[in-house]
């Protein structure tokens, strides 16, 4: 089954166009980068792809589903499948980090147990179990995005979004992500990233999408910088 059976949309904002009349595919279970300069689009395909907004024209059809004209119960159904990773880490401050990544759990209704078992042994993989009873605060920038991941893929989704995750962290908290969305992908899910590091792109090539002026390329991610419109003020490896 197709995960994006089809994406044909055009997007505009204030009547500028952002995405015009771009069209892709994405099959169950690849991984595939979303590239291209800041402010060509990234996050505002993201956001369509999540349902948290509409296209100006056309059809999103995810797992499926015509996104754009299905009822609201049936977007929410389609969310709960999905794991939404955003560009800051958006942790409930006053809870502690085990909660926090419990959360989407709970929300489900499952046994304290289970989530125990869960949680615990996410963040045992990420190497923060001993922060589980921790508050937000006391984290670093990569723990903080690292414990939003785990909160993101707990309920083990079918489809994940990451809306550039490690645009703000050190090289090493990057790898813990990438590793985890890695073996992710490898028991199945889908992975849809928007990034802009050539650190990244280099060092864990997958297949692209490229956005330049509002159209979309497909393309190896080693081949993104040498595409006609390429550009050089990519962040690279610290």
């Amino acid at each position: 089954m197709l995960y994006f059976d089809q994406v044909t949309l055009t997007y505009k904002e204030n009547d500028s166009p952002v995405l015009d009349n771009i069209s892709f595919r994405i099959a169950r279970g690849e991984f595939r980068y979303l590239t291209g300069r800041n402010g060509a689009g990234k996050s505002s395909l993201m956001s369509l792809v999540a349902m948290a907004t509409q296209p100006s024209r056309g059809q999103i059809r995810l797992m499926g589903q015509d996104v754009t004209r299905c009822a609201r119960h049936q977007r929410q159904a389609l969310r709960r499948k999905m794991g939404i990773l955003f560009q800051e880490p958006r942790l409930i401050e006053h809870i502690s980090v085990f909660d926090n990544v419990a959360l989407p759990l709970r929300l489900c209704h499952i046994s304290e147990q289970n989530i125990h078992t869960s949680v615990i042994e996410l963040l045992k993989w990420l190497d923060l179990d001993h922060k589980a009873n921790e508050l937000p605060a006391a984290l670093s920038g990569g723990e903080k995005q690292a414990v939003s991941l785990a909160r993101g893929v707990v309920h083990r989704p079918l489809l994940i979004l990451a809306d550039e995750p490690t645009a703000h962290i050190d090289n090493e908290s990057s790898k813990r992500i990438l590793r985890l969305l890695s073996e992710l992908n490898k028991l199945g899910t889908t992975v849809m990233m928007a990034t802009h590091d050539r650190w990244i792109l280099e060092s864990y090539p997958r297949p692209a999408l490229h956005l330049e002026g509002g159209k979309i390329m497909q393309v190896p991610s080693r081949e993104v910088f040498s595409t006609p419109d390429s550009y050089d003020n990519l962040s690279s490896a610290a």
